[in-house]
């Protein structure tokens, strides 16, 4: 019996359709010197068609070997399917589609995108097609148990993770554990469940400490079938952006309030929230006091967004009366091909503790952050390279321990952006025995490579600067290198490997009269285990 090849199984998928949707050039569909798709890619847009009928039937003598299929042919082929997937979508919704095949399809919708880009009815339906193809908010399940978190074996050198300090001569490690059984329930579309306990801890040498409370316990209720509002009562965290001001501390015990999240969706690409609520504890690094404000996203494309937020923030461990800090921010992120940029400023008022006169300060103090990221491919292996530049201002007072309303402030959370040793906390600066240099200059340079599938390495560095120090000390704080390998074992369970070293700069002599490294290094293991009921569509009669 003849062999049909891919393309004329194409072909004929396109035939049948009507043609219409997606209007071919005239040209020839084979271009001479034109890249061909690889077998797996082939594989896929096969199943794809026999899963949401692209084909009426397929005949057995279609077969995956044989003649190359061109770039341009698979994107034939992809846009009959997702034709079909769109209108599977508009008749009964877009959970009647198989997440798994949404991803397979967005996966194949990257790969192509150029080729597709050429056909008419591609463009006039290309918002229609990054819908459906977006990830969903609302989770695809009715009820979801399991456990994840992680464990982790730590050690340092010229460091002390008590309290995270410049130790030179020291040398200590640790086992540390987070674990959170959790269980969520989605009775219906618009109403949410969700329960999360923690147990945190650590031991290792004079070391022990033990926390076991509930993480998160919220209930959330939306408007039926309309995103125009969505309210969430109960402790949660808030994640916003790159974490810069607002995040999860996920590498530690985390960061949770008692609060009430209102959402509101005026416009598809806006969003607003409006919170407010208490630190919740145990699980705050002592952190006591409210936090409340708005968060607002205006998207003009899934890669390109604008953010406002503005929040007032009374949480501190030695709260005096009437300090608060009050943190305007702005953040927008934006894609051009392979790069992506984000750039956040953020300026912070309010009025903060004076030890020196015993009453409150104005606050006048800015900072933010700006990244660019590129990706590429270098033989077959998918890369990244990041560079950036963060700033908090800092106070000359402050260096004295007298005044410190010039120095910003972050939030307690975990951004990458200073580094994964903790060595420098946040852009306040650090305090090196008794003395203290103000505010920083951050400046990082980073680069990671995806091995194989599963594994990855990164390398990254931070060169700190101080902004403002004591007279006769160098500003040069020292340079942190982080090298990290993730293996993937499974897509709910990785290892980590990682070490990083801080080439301790002039300040820290200055100020210790020791020029010892600090070293850091640990092995983890992070993992998600649950079992759940998928949400199923009623049939309709």
């Amino acid at each position: 019996m003849k062999r049909i090849s891919v393309l004329t199984f194409c072909m004929l998928v396109f035939a049948m359709m009507g043609g219409g949707a997606y209007a071919a050039p005239e040209t020839s569909y084979k271009v001479a010197g034109e890249a061909a798709v690889d077998d797996r890619t082939v594989r896929d847009l096969v199943e794809l068609a026999k899963k949401y009928d692209a084909t009426g039937k397929l005949p057995r003598s279609v077969v995956l070997e044989g003649n190359p299929c061109p770039r341009g042919d698979a994107a034939i082929c992809l846009l009959a399917v997702i034709e079909k997937v769109l209108d599977k979508s508009r008749t009964e919704g877009k959970e009647a589609v198989a997440q798994e095949d949404l991803e397979k399809i967005n996966a194949l919708h990257e790969a192509l995108q150029d080729e597709l880009a050429k056909y008419e009815g591609y463009l006039t339906r290309r918002e229609e097609i990054k819908s459906i193809l977006a990830k969903p908010e609302e989770p695809a399940f009715e009820y979801k148990v399991g456990v994840n978190g992680f464990v982790r074996g730590e050690g340092v050198g010229n460091f002390r993770l008590t309290d995270f300090s410049y130790a030179p001569g020291h040398g200590e490690g640790r086992f540390l554990y987070r674990v959170k059984p959790y269980a969520y329930w989605h009775p219906t579309d618009y109403l949410d469940i969700h329960l999360e306990g923690q147990g945190y801890g650590f031991t290792g040498g004079s070391q022990e400490n033990n926390r076991y409370s509930l993480y998160q316990g919220f209930i959330e209720g939306k408007l039926p079938e309309k995103e125009l509002l969505a309210l969430k009562v109960g402790r949660q965290e808030f994640s916003y952006g790159s974490t810069f001001i607002l995040g999860p501390n996920s590498f530690y015990d985390g960061l949770v309030f008692d609060s009430v999240r209102l959402r509101v969706r005026p416009a598809n690409p806006l969003t607003v929230d409006f919170l407010g609520g208490l630190y919740g504890t145990p699980f705050a690094f002592g952190l006591k006091g409210n936090l409340a404000g708005a968060y607002a996203i205006y998207r003009f494309s899934d890669d390109d967004a604008l953010d406002l937020y503005g929040f007032n923030d009374t949480g501190s461990i030695a709260h005096h009366s009437g300090e608060h800090r009050e943190i305007w921010g702005l953040r927008g992120t934006a894609k051009f091909g392979p790069v992506s940029v984000e750039f956040e400023p953020v300026y912070e008022t309010g009025r903060v503790f004076n030890p020196a006169s015993g009453g409150n300060d104005d606050i006048s103090a800015y900072g933010g952050h700006f990244d660019v990221n590129m990706d590429s491919t270098v033989a077959g292996h998918k890369d990244k390279y990041q560079i950036g530049y963060a700033y908090g201002s800092g106070d000359r007072e402050a260096t004295a321990g007298v005044r410190f309303r010039k120095e910003f402030r972050n939030p307690d959370n975990d951004s990458s952006l200073v580094g994964d040793m903790n060595v420098i906390g946040d852009l306040s600066g650090i305090t090196v025995g008794k003395h203290h240099a103000s505010g920083l200059h951050d400046f990082t340079f980073g680069w990671g490579i995806d091995i194989t599938k599963g594994l990855n390495f990164s390398a990254t560095g931070h060169y700190f600067l101080a902004d403002e120090v004591e007279y006769g000390f160098s500003r040069n704080l020292g340079l942190e290198t982080d090298f990290n390998l993730t293996y993937a074992m499974s897509d709910n369970l990785s290892l980590i490997f990682a070490y990083d070293h801080f080439f301790t700069g002039g300040f820290f002599r200055g100020a210790s009269g020791s020029s010892g490294d600090i070293h850091y290094g640990y092995l983890m293991l992070q993992f998600d285990i649950s079992k759940s009921k998928p949400k199923l569509k009623p049939v309709k009669g």
